[in-house]
């Protein structure tokens, strides 16, 4: 879309350009998290076991995903800057560093996936027959990582652009594929072998190549890839600004991780609910993702075309909608956990600590709207490193000591071990509201 670009406009004006780029974008990210939502599903009708390993496989797909991520947003920033000043060659330049940085960065963690999906497994906790399980569908994931990796890199360059229609229309499609396949290869069904945890991972490998595929072709076609050699100025800026990001993911999927074992010593009917409940938070983080992506689009090009001013007005704007809708999520977790847990699960021990679990989601959607979309302004701002600081903050010295402590030494449950969630994120929002008000608006943008 146009973004207009001048200091007249209206907050009701800013809004709907907020809504313009933000729906497409929570549309994606559901979709994208779609995929995932329908294996757990699916495979929750098949063994407690096997719903166990589909969610131990999201933890290491996130770790895996992180290098992908820091090249989305180092895309991102770098696309909106050169877009808001208009700088054709620069923009270029900048999305074909990412493309390939990004492709190589996929490549090295489908292979080191490969190799550490069962060390992982085990770090976590699983036993061997949980970790052979993961392994199963790890190793076909990553037979096709690098579409899925391209699919969040080459996405990053169309938000820059301020385009985030066509992003949500391919990864819809990936998902109607997916849905498609997966039922037949998972449970036997017109004629196909019964693949089961292997059956839902196929099914994602081949819809996900097909939209990487697509997405590609059309970035090209529509002059936003040239599939140029790096330019080693705009490599080093798309490192600057992802390299952060990197850190920050990489630390939240190893927080996770750590913090998900601590779950798991509790018992595996907690874990199994643990992984439901984290799938029905993800609901929650996706106009979350969508407004702070759209926060990061729109303080890039602002910046870009020398409106500070505007810039802050826009991340501000982009934090009441996103507090008045993830509010809203929040209350239908605290009124209705069981319908929620039951659109996941039939177990009833699960169902009885998810719905805690979705308690526990309720109270963290206030500071998660802060933290996400105040991230996504301050990362529009070139301020990826305070990101970093701050989620490594909130993940190593307030989540996981506290956890470990109460149940540790305090001997507490598991009750405890998820009190530390919102108190993480209340730590997080406080930062990044500091972070927000304190920053020179009027500065030149870094880099």
């Amino acid at each position: 879309m146009n973004i207009p670009l001048h200091e007249d406009l209206g907050s009701k004006q800013m809004r709907r350009v907020i809504y313009a780029l933000a729906l497409p974008i929570v549309g994606t990210h559901l979709l994208l998290r779609g995929v995932g939502i329908v294996d757990t599903a699916l495979v929750g009708h098949i063994s407690a076991e096997a719903q166990a390993a589909v969610g131990m496989s999201q933890w290491i797909i996130n770790l895996l995903m992180a290098p992908m991520q820091a090249v989305n947003i180092g895309c991102t920033v770098q696309v909106a800057r050169y877009s808001g000043a208009n700088d054709i060659e620069n923009r270029i330049s900048a999305s074909d560093s990412g493309f390939w940085t990004g492709m190589a960065a996929a490549l090295a963690m489908a292979v080191f996936g490969v190799l550490a999906t069962r060390p992982i497994a085990a770090a976590i906790g699983a036993d061997r027959a949980l970790a052979d399980s993961v392994y199963s569908y790890m190793f076909i994931l990553c037979l096709f990582f690098i579409s899925k990796g391209m699919i969040i890199v080459v996405s990053g360059i169309f938000q820059g652009f301020g385009d985030t229609k066509t992003p949500f229309r391919v990864i819809m499609g990936v998902n109607i594929i997916h849905l498609l396949i997966a039922f037949p290869l998972t449970f036997g069904l017109a004629g196909f072998p019964r693949l089961e945890i292997r059956g839902v991972a196929l099914a994602t490998g081949i819809s996900e190549t097909l939209g990487a595929a697509v997405l590609i072709l059309t970035a090209h076609r529509k002059g936003l890839l040239c599939f140029k050699c790096l330019n080693p100025a705009r490599l080093r800026d798309v490192f600057t600004l992802g390299f952060p990001v990197y850190v920050e993911r990489f630390a939240g999927a190893a927080m996770q991780m750590a913090y998900t074992r601590l779950v798991l010593l509790t018992s595996v009917a907690a874990y199994a609910a643990h992984s439901v409940g984290m799938t029905i938070e993800a609901v929650s983080f996706l106009p979350g993702f969508g407004f702070a992506q759209a926060a990061t689009t729109l303080v890039g090009q602002n910046l870009g075309a020398k409106l500070p001013r505007k810039a802050k007005q826009y991340g501000n704007q982009a934090l009441i909608i996103g507090l008045c809708v993830m509010g809203f999520l929040g209350l239908t977790f605290w009124l209705f956990p069981v319908l929620w847990m039951r659109l996941f699960s039939n177990d009833p021990a699960v169902i009885e600590y998810g719905s805690l679990f979705c308690k526990f989601a309720a109270v963290l959607q206030i500071p998660l709207a802060f933290s996400m979309i105040l991230a996504g302004s301050l990362q529009g701002a070139g301020q990826t490193r305070w990101v970093m600081y701050v989620s490594i903050i909130g993940a190593w010295t307030v989540r996981i000591p506290l956890a470990y402590i109460l149940h540790e030494y305090f001997g507490l449950g598991i009750f405890f071990i998820w009190l530390a969630m919102p108190i993480d994120w209340c730590v997080r929002a406080g930062l990044m509201y500091f972070k927000f008000n304190d920053h020179k608006w009027s500065a030149k943008p870094s880099p």
